[in-house]
């Protein structure tokens, strides 16, 4: 899990395949180790998907 962890904060994060989702026409699901927020950008690659903080300031959560 340490390994993981340490993986996701270089990005290199790893899409959980049992709980994916279908939204919009695109999978979306969460990392395995950090549960940041991916969605499907290409057949078989991934992208974190950048949400926004409620309006409580310019920046914005990874």
């Amino acid at each position: 899990m340490k390994m993981g962890l340490l993986a996701c904060a270089f990005g290199r994060h790893a899409v959980d395949h049992a709980n994916m989702r279908k939204s919009g026409g695109m999978h979306v699901g969460k990392c395995k180790c950090c549960k940041t927020p991916m969605e499907e950008i290409e057949p078989h690659v991934w992208g974190v998907i950048r949400v926004k903080d409620a309006g409580l300031g310019p920046r914005n959560f990874v």
